[in-house]
């Protein structure tokens, strides 16, 4: 296996020298369902498509509770979910309410050994007559 990454051009507007670059960005490919992760677990062990699946339905509930207590899930080596809420600034103390706190969002961090995994597949550059690359 290896990431597919095509060459696109890019207005540069922040730094010490802004304009026209190139570079490389992740070709994308069709999204991984819940069915195929099943599928590929069912696959490599010796348990059932419905115990997979069971298992996975209850780890999402249970790190879903954690979640909605503001809390970090830890997966060590895979690496670390955390709970992001942003609030609007407010000019006095009284107006910070439940109201000027934004919708929560889910931060991921990998783990180390995620992330060696991830270093060492290897990297590909697409033909330039793939959809996406801009001259």
């Amino acid at each position: 296996m290896a990431i597919e990454f095509i060459r696109v051009q890019r207005n540069i507007q922040v730094g010490p020298n802004p304009g026209l670059k190139y570079l490389a960005v992740i070709k994308r490919g069709k999204k991984v369902q819940m069915e195929d992760i099943y599928k590929d677990i069912t696959d490599l062990s010796s348990l059932s498509r419905g115990d997979i699946k069971n298992t996975i339905d209850n780890f999402m509930l249970v790190v879903g509770k954690y979640f909605k207590d503001g809390r970090s899930v830890d997966m060590e080596e895979f690496g670390e979910f955390q709970v992001n809420r942003r609030s609007k600034a407010m000019d006095s103390l009284e107006e910070v309410t439940s109201k000027t706190i934004k919708t929560p969002s889910i931060s991921f961090r990998m783990g180390k050994e995620l992330k060696r995994i991830m270093e060492e597949t290897p990297k590909v550059l697409g033909s330039l007559e793939a959809k996406g690359y801009q001259p």
